[in-house]
């Protein structure tokens, strides 16, 4: 990180831009979210993790855009890249599209103390590919971001699973030193790694939850789409977490949680009509995911939520595991 060019700039906002071969009128529109903030940003740095250039042509003329090129890596090694050269105070995070509402950064700054290393969260309106908002989805990410920090347990919440999305966190540059930056090992769930790995290490996190600050959009391509790597990802940040958390409720959050993932991952195989293999791995985690359910003592807020997944999830079991008989039987 270059601290000596943050001397004079308190309070100053680098906007980060990880894109690869982004659509252009979206990418025109995030692009214009950031440059016309409220409060102006210090500077807006974009990074093109090794796809086309044509994305250069759609910027405006603004001296407060900064292009830089890499190889592709993914988007992990990509912001990191882009924090690497930001000047600002405070990083603020975008995807290529999806935008900011024009107070997104005012109403998060308001929140902090002035120069405290923290980082600042806030809800998503949920868009289609025409900006139409989507009702019940943005009621659902916003109501599960609201039950996540209603108890003052942000560790809890975050740790039971990642309500922050990608487009909302504006963190202190400094923490970026201390605790480093994203980790590629945990794509596509490397942003929740970090927003763990930031609130467990006791930086304070702010959550704005008058509005929503910022937009989600929703498509075919989005990563969240694929179910077995989504699922695969959350078990790796699952199990680099409790290589170092402390906090008994928190490891079994991640503990129990994960062995109920494991379960959902058997399921792509009975889905994809793999019914031996299917067997054989639920043979292998279901004993874990008994033991959890009996042991494990869970008293934290999202506790009963667990608790009925679990059920729903035995009971998914338990018949995908008697069909897969009948199923290889009638091959």
């Amino acid at each position: 990180m270059n601290d000596g060019d943050t001397i004079g700039r308190d309070r100053s906002v680098s906007a980060v831009m990880a894109v690869y071969n982004p659509d252009l009128p979206l990418f025109r529109k995030a692009v214009s979210s950031v440059l016309e903030q409220s409060i102006p940003v210090l500077e807006l740095v974009v990074v093109n993790d090794g796809g086309c250039e044509d994305f250069r042509g759609a910027l405006p003329e603004d001296e407060r855009i900064r292009v830089f090129s890499k190889l592709n890596e993914g988007v992990a090694k990509t912001r990191n890249h882009a924090i690497s050269h930001c000047r600002g105070e405070y990083i603020a995070f975008l995807d290529q599209d999806d935008f900011w509402y024009p107070d997104k950064l005012s109403e998060q700054m308001a929140m902090i103390p002035p120069g405290e290393p923290c980082m600042a969260i806030s809800m998503v309106d949920v868009v289609d590919a025409s900006d139409r908002v989507i009702q019940k989805k943005t009621g659902i990410a916003q109501e599960s971001y609201l039950h996540k920090i209603s108890k003052g347990e942000v560790n809890q919440g975050l740790a039971d699973d990642n309500f922050i999305y990608s487009s909302t966190p504006l963190i202190h540059r400094a923490i970026f030193r201390e605790i480093g930056g994203f980790d590629a090992d945990t794509q596509p769930h490397d942003d929740w790694e970090m927003y763990l790995r930031i609130a467990l290490s006791g930086y304070p996190v702010y959550c704005y939850s008058a509005k929503a600050l910022s937009v989600w959009r929703i498509h075919d391509g989005n990563e969240s789409h694929k179910r077995r790597a989504m699922l695969e990802s959350r078990c790796r940040v699952a199990e680099k977490t409790l290589l170092s958390v402390t906090t008994p409720e928190i490891k079994r959050i991640f503990q129990t949680n994960m062995s109920l993932d494991y379960i959902d991952i058997d399921a792509l195989l009975y889905r994809d009509r793999q019914y031996r293999q299917f067997r054989t791995s639920t043979r292998r985690h279901f004993p874990n995911m008994l033991k959890m359910y009996m042991k494990s003592g869970r008293a934290d807020h999202f506790a009963q939520e667990y608790r009925k997944r679990w059920r729903e999830t035995f009971l998914k079991l338990f018949r995908r595991y008697l069909f897969s008989f009948y199923f290889d039987l009638m091959k």
